[in-house]
């Protein structure tokens, strides 16, 4: 039996696509590339933008075209949220919803059981409602990785409550819930016993870890009783190995100023933090519903550069948001100044059906979202270099990861790419190496071995 996975959109799906492929391996199946052909596929689909839908939808058809025989198989955030459009598409044969993807191996073979017999059976749909997307979905221990053997990813939370505007992911994945934080702790040895050196904690809302209501965190021989994300920072920390531990991400909307200034101090952590902003107006994070305003972001980035002036941080930001006035965008500009970001991650604002801020009335343009676009990503540009200009001579301990010509490559804990002169590979993919960075480099810095 052959499988191929196709997998959009964040960390948290590519972490589930790794769980599923390690139960198929289990059940003895064969793993191979997304473009071969296969016995069955499975697309574990996002539903962010538009876009995203639109990609899943084609890599359907094309599949199908390549393997006319296979049972494909649609799973994840457009799955769950669409399910009827994925029915009606002569091309899918079992669609399943988040919180259901540890059935998907016992459906597939299910299926190509069937179809020996020579019976092709009417399209499966298996999707919880909302008002069961309860409950964390434990898949056990995931130990492989897609990218290289030097970073893996550990799912430690399901779910968001917070419901801005803008984004359709709490439908799509429920409610906040959390993994045990034992089964965390024994993922994570597990992966650095295997050799992994970066543990990448990753979730729908990660800053939501432990907060739904009757989450137990306390160990009998834990007198501090720390809760939510520093829980699991703190066991990271106790660890024995040499690897280093990255967030994907928290939400200002759920995190304080004295919230991070804890957090920024565990050892183990990078010294970077992707904190979503979304925009730098007040009155257009007011329509998004993020609950803080831009000074309270920027009294969190004010701390953390309070503990180290060259923490990373990197956002996220929407352009064009319904309201967004040519004042509301200089303020964005602003702050996307005054926080040095090291990297933007920018969007133009696409309204998605079922959320708030679909039925709000759209006041720009699409020409002026593509210009903002296109100003932000200019100014995020030249914010990142004069970010990378305060580490020039700075010594940084990176992660060799892959190489590019004759340089090998890796990122810093603070999130800078850097790019090391290795013609004759002298250095080794997954070690530890100090370097000291000396100019700005493609998206990056060149950096010397020290």
């Amino acid at each position: 039996m052959k499988i191929a996975f196709h997998t959009l959109g964040c960390k948290v799906n590519q972490y589930e696509t790794e769980a599923m492929k390690e139960e198929f391996l289990s059940r003895g199946a064969e793993i191979v590339g997304e473009d071969e052909a296969a016995d069955a596929y499975v697309i574990n689909t996002c539903t962010v933008t538009s876009v995203a839908d639109s990609k899943s939808r084609k890599y359907i058809r094309r599949m199908k075209k390549l393997s006319p025989d296979s049972v494909m198989v649609v799973t994840g955030c457009y799955a769950q949220t669409a399910s009827e459009e994925l029915e009606a598409m002569p091309d899918v044969d079992i669609v399943i919803g988040n919180n259901l993807k540890s059935t998907i191996c016992e459906e597939v073979m299910n299926a190509l059981e069937l179809r020996k017999t020579g019976k092709e059976p009417d399209t499966e749909t298996r999707v919880l409602p909302f008002s069961e997307l309860v409950g964390y979905e434990e898949t056990g221990i995931v130990i492989s990785s897609e990218s290289q053997m030097q970073r893996a990813y550990i799912k430690i939370e399901e779910g968001c409550n917070r419901f801005c505007s803008y984004c359709k992911i709490p439908y799509a994945r429920g409610a906040v819930r959390s993994r045990g934080i034992e089964e965390i702790i024994a993922e994570a040895k597990a992966l650095v016993d295997r050799g992994y050196k970066e543990i990448v904690l990753t979730g729908i809302n990660t800053a939501l870890y432990g907060s739904e209501k009757g989450f137990a965190f306390k160990r009998q021989n834990d007198e501090e009783g720390l809760s939510g994300i520093e829980a699991v920072l703190k066991r990271l920390d106790e660890l024995e190995g040499d690897f280093r531990v990255r967030l994907s991400s928290l939400e200002p909307n759920v995190v304080d100023k004295e919230h991070v200034e804890r957090i920024v101090k565990y050892k183990r952590l990078c010294r970077h933090l992707h904190l979503s902003i979304q925009s730098g107006s007040n009155n257009v994070l007011k329509g998004m519903k993020r609950r803080y305003t831009r000074d309270e972001y920027l009294a969190i980035v004010e701390a953390i550069r309070s503990v180290d002036s060259l923490y990373g941080i990197t956002t996220d930001i929407i352009v064009g948001f319904p309201g967004e006035t040519k004042e509301d965008f200089a303020d964005t500009l602003d702050v996307v100044n005054k926080a040095t970001f090291g990297r933007v991650h920018a969007f133009k604002f696409s309204p998605r059906q079922g959320t708030e801020a679909a039925k709000y009335k759209e006041t720009v343009t699409p020409a002026d979202k593509t210009a903002r676009v296109n100003e932000l990503i200019n100014r995020a540009g030249h914010v990142a270099q004069e970010f990378q200009k305060r580490n020039f001579g700075v010594v940084h301990r990176v992660l060799v990861e892959t190489f590019e010509e004759d340089y090998a490559t890796g990122y810093t804990s603070n999130y800078i790419k850097v790019y090391i002169k290795d013609k004759e590979r002298k250095l080794t993919s997954g070690e530890f190496v100090e370097v000291r960075l000396i100019s700005n480099y493609k998206e990056g810095c060149l950096a010397e071995v020290v």
